[in-house]
This record gives structure tokens, sequence and C-alpha cells, in this order.
């Protein structure tokens, strides 16, 4: 995709690197929750999604209950856009042939307590049956991204805000969660991230790019510290959602939230388990991912770092 710019936001939008050589902007074949090995992998288990009501969070959760997981719960700070969204998923999954258990939690992510709650809510919600008593996958979705503006003379206010929501958010879940999850090493965490937190400075969007970095920098550490915790970062792809603020041109944001949607699920698969404590785009083709695998594995590619200094 050749540099373009938004004039209404100053923005200007690099040419997309692609570790592939197939880059998609839309869902495709190899990552729809109908293929085999993803129903296999979604099958039972219990996932939960925060900033689930709306755009990626809203696509993620409808794909998981595409592919059949046994339970969805999503968290959001609008009890009706959650409700809504839930009559959505359950459209959705019962079009494949299932009807997993939607629950939502109309909660403030950055209140502790309250996220503690919601989590153990959610936990009571699921736990009866065999092997029911664990939420299995977290998809740490929640964020904001601010105004865009240059460092100098920008609102340090605001910039302490983003980095405060996009950093506490996921921190104050990834706490409430691991209580809950499996401690036989089939816990998921999958970050929702973004490509500014590791791209080249992007004049204007500097607010948003050093609260995903240190947000990345955060789960890095919890894999670090729970290596039997599955933990994947990715970038969503560029997509209109009113996270982003103003509707874009498609030359801007030419990709759709059910690409990362169905890409998480995918994640879940046995063929996806090498790229643990990776930094993934779902643009990325994944049957050329897979055939990297040891390439992948065997060095520092994909992870964040200083490019040439190997610690």
């Amino acid at each position: 995709m050749a540099s373009t710019v938004d004039t209404q936001a100053d923005f200007v939008v690099p040419e997309m690197p692609s570790f592939t050589k197939g880059y998609h902007h839309r869902p495709y074949p190899a990552i729809s929750p109908s293929r085999p090995e993803i129903a296999a992998a979604a099958a039972g288990k219990n996932v939960v999604i925060t900033g689930g009501g709306t755009g990626i969070g809203k696509a993620i959760a409808i794909a998981f209950a595409q592919a059949g997981a046994r339970s969805v719960a999503i968290l959001g700070r609008r009890a009706d856009r959650l409700q809504q969204t839930a009559a959505e998923i359950k459209s959705a999954a019962a079009e494949h042939g299932h009807s997993p258990i939607i629950i939502t939690e109309a909660v403030d992510l950055m209140q502790r307590d309250k996220v503690d709650s919601a989590f153990q809510s959610i936990q009571t919600k699921v736990g009866s049956g065999a092997g029911a008593t664990y939420l299995d996958v977290l998809v740490s979705n929640a964020g904001m991204a601010p105004g865009m503006g240059p460092v100098l003379g920008y609102d340090a206010n605001v910039m302490i805000e983003t980095l405060r929501i996009n950093v506490l958010s996921a921190f104050n879940a990834v706490n409430a969660w691991m209580p809950f999850s499996p401690q036989d090493g089939s816990a998921v965490l999958l970050n929702v991230s973004s490509m500014t937190a590791h791209a080249a400075p992007m004049i204007t969007n500097f607010p948003y790019s050093i609260a995903k970095a240190a947000n990345l920098k955060m789960i890095d550490f919890f894999a670090a510290e729970n290596p039997a915790v599955h933990v994947v970062s990715l970038q969503p792809g560029i997509i209109n959602t009113e996270l982003g603020g103003e509707e874009k041109p498609s030359y801007v944001a030419p990709d759709t939230t059910d690409l990362p949607g169905q890409f998480c699920v995918w994640l879940l698969t046995p063929e996806a388990r090498f790229l643990k404590n990776k930094f993934v785009w779902a643009n990325w083709d994944v049957e050329e991912l897979v055939a990297r695998k040891d390439e992948i594995v065997g060095t520092r590619a994909l992870t964040w770092g200083v490019e040439g200094v190997l610690v």
C-alpha cells in the first residue's frame, strides 16, 4: 500500500511492511471459523474479551462464537451496546450451528475492584459442567486513541490519560483473569496492540504510539513472568472503528474488523502455537507464517526489540 495522507488529520500512513508476501485486508479461507482445525481449537473454550461491545472486540467475539466457543464474555462501559452486541453474537453463532453462553459485563476497566468482580461473575456463570470452571482465553482489546498532535505543545493531561487508559485497562484485566485461568499450560492471552508501538514515528500520532509501546512492554514482562501462559500480541489492521474517531477513507483504513476477529481464533490452533511471545499482524498470510515456522522460532524474528542487538 503506497504512502498516503489523510488531509483531515494531516496523518501520513506509511507503506505497510509485511513479513509474508500475502497481505490481507479481509478474511480468507485459512482463518475461517468454519475450518475444522479452527473449530476444534475453539470448541469448549471460555473466552473473555475486553472492549468487546464494539469494533474489533465485537468482531473477535463473533468469530469465537461462530467457531464454537463454549462461552463468550464481553466487557465494556456501556450496557446497552453490550446487550446489542450480545444479540448479534448469538445470531451469528446460530448461523454456524452454535449456541454459546453469551455474557455481558458493564464495567469500567480502570477500577480494579470492579474488574475483579466482573471476572468473578463471569466465572460463576460459566462454572457449571466438567472443565468449565476456567476462563481459557483473555483477549485484551480495550483502549483509547486521543486526538493527534506533535510532541511540542501537546496537552500533557491528554498524553498521560492516554497512557493511563491503554496500560491500566490491560493491567487490571490480566490481573483479574489470572486466578480464573487454567493452570495446565493451556491459558491464552491475546493482546490487541498496534504497529505504532514498533513502527518508525508517524507525525502527530505520538500519544497513542507511546501508550501502546508501554502496554506492549508490560505484556512482555507478564509473558516472561508467566511462561505457562501462551501470549501473542497483534496488530489488528488499520480499521474504521469508534476508537479511531472520525471515519477515514478506504485508502487510509482499508481493513475490516472481521479480519482480526477470525485471525484471533486461528491463533488458538496448534499450527499457530509457534507464535508464542511473538508480535504478528492480522494482515499477514497464516499459511506463509506456518511455512516460516523454523525461522521464526529459531531467531528473534517477530520479537519486539532493537534490531541488531541480541539480549
